[in-house]
């Protein structure tokens, strides 16, 4: 009798053991699939993934805007009245070459208003702010066909939240006058708490050269200060985000600084409240190529700039991002892409003290470059990056965070079998998941299980050998 309950011991011993191994072996499999089975765009497939986040770009919406020639959008606002406003330009409608080109939309892309201004000469759009008033207003670059010789001007436009024209105003740079028309070039404009508006861009000189131009205006558009800064042959503030109003009240712009024997170098320019320097920082190489595209304040009263480089990165062109402290002395700077042409235009502070960069990029690409989403944490290192686009080109040139790890980025597009670029605006979702690896030396392993197992067998042998002593 003892023998046969110690033969029926063994026997059920060995398939409770063999029952909780192969438990074990089931969780460690489900676990190992889970960290390798993920969900990406296939756009992801086209680079190494040297990031601690897993990202899925969900899209909620996609439009584009435009006729049959070039559309294209370099800045987008979020209206305090639901949807967006959009500044750029097109050939598609309007009077002439290019026209500068506003519109405004819903939360769902749809279009409720769009607007053209300009002659038949060339007129560009650059970047478009919510005014505190309502409404919105515009930097852009006018042709003047009104004098002797046509001529680049300076144009704000301030429009009304319907889209009705409240003024366009153009301004000459302090170098101008009947006789010597020199060009000027609006790109970025900031509100003051008061109303006022300051926009700066590019004046020429009467040396044949350009200098870096800020002003102030009313809210009616009237003139109150102006201000020219010079640094070494050429400097030039050239993009849309470029200038910051700063939290003590003065103002921070990105330009780029220019010597034959020197090329371009990033030059950060620090004023006070009336637009006088107070410090001014480059950045670069001198035999090098380096451009900014936007500028940032950081919480510490830092700076981010947003820049591209040929000097130093993986090759070609590649997105530059600087970090500076409150006086412009750098932090740490940082170089993204690969060994073709690559480059982000904007980038926002996010609540981590991270920043989400985007742009356009051909190193990563389906074909004729993509839009380029890169998120990096307070110290540079990149926790994701996306593509998004398809095989006949596209890029980013201004977006918006919307919160809950939601964007709304504008940009261009090319259609199938299109010579020319329409306007895009596309939303969409970030799904995030991290891929921390374990620390407990077994990947996918969950030693807990494992020793809860091992310990509810020798609980059972235990209790199996007791019941057969007794018997």
């Amino acid at each position: 009798m003892i023998m046969k309950n110690l033969y029926s011991w063994k026997l059920k011993s060995f398939f409770i053991c063999f029952l909780a191994f192969q438990l074990i072996l089931i969780n460690m499999i489900s676990v190992l699939n889970n960290q390798i089975t993920t969900i990406t765009s296939p756009n992801s497939l086209n680079y190494p993934k040297t990031s601690s986040q897993e990202v899925t770009i969900n899209i909620i919406w996609n439009k584009t805007y435009g006729g049959e020639f070039i559309d294209v959008a370099q800045s987008i606002t979020k209206s305090s009245l639901g949807g967006f406003a959009l500044s750029g330009w097109t050939n598609s409608s309007g009077a002439g070459d290019l026209d500068i080109w506003l519109l405004r939309i819903d939360n769902d892309g749809e279009p409720i208003w769009n607007r053209t201004f300009g002659d038949y000469e060339e007129d560009k759009g650059f970047e478009i702010i919510e005014s505190s008033m309502g409404g919105f207003a515009v930097a852009a670059t006018t042709k003047n066909t009104t004098t002797f010789q046509p001529n680049n001007d300076i144009s704000v436009i301030r429009l009304a939240d319907n889209g009705n024209l409240i003024f366009q105003k153009n301004y000459s740079g302090p170098e101008q006058n009947s006789t010597s028309l020199k060009s000027d070039l609006g790109r970025s404009i900031v509100e003051c708490p008061n109303g006022d508006f300051v926009i700066a861009g590019v004046t020429g000189t009467t040396v044949g050269a350009s200098d870096v131009y800020l002003f102030r205006i009313g809210a009616n558009g009237l003139v109150k200060w102006e201000r020219t800064y010079h640094h070494w042959d050429n400097e030039r503030c050239y993009t849309p985000h470029s200038l910051v109003l700063c939290s003590d009240g003065g103002f921070a712009i990105a330009s780029y600084t220019y010597e034959a024997s020197k090329s371009n170098d990033i030059w950060l320019i620090k004023t006070d409240s009336f637009g006088i320097e107070q410090w001014n920082h480059t950045y670069g190489v001198d035999s090098g190529y380096e451009r900014p595209e936007s500028l940032l304040q950081c919480a510490d009263d830092g700076f981010g700039i947003m820049a591209n480089t040929q000097s130093f990165g993986a090759g070609a062109t590649d997105a530059w991002f600087i970090r500076t402290d409150a006086l412009g002395n750098q932090i740490w700077n940082n170089t993204y892409g690969g060994t073709e042409e690559d480059g982000c235009n904007q980038a926002v502070l996010m609540s981590d003290g991270g920043f989400t960069l985007v742009g356009s990029t051909h190193s990563f690409d389906l074909g004729n470059g993509d839009g380029w989403v890169i998120r990096i944490d307070s110290e540079g290192e990149v926790l994701w990056q996306e593509t998004i686009g398809d095989a006949y080109g596209n890029g980013f040139t201004s977006f918006i965070y919307l919160g809950n790890n939601t964007y709304i980025a504008s940009g261009s597009t090319f259609s199938l079998g299109s010579a020319y670029q329409d306007l895009w605006v596309i939303k969409f979702y970030v799904d995030i998941s991290e891929t921390v690896p374990p620390s407990n030396g077994i990947p996918g392993y969950d030693l807990s299980l494992f020793f809860t197992s091992i310990l509810s067998c020798m609980f059972l042998l235990l209790f199996k050998k007791k019941r057969t002593s007794y018997s």
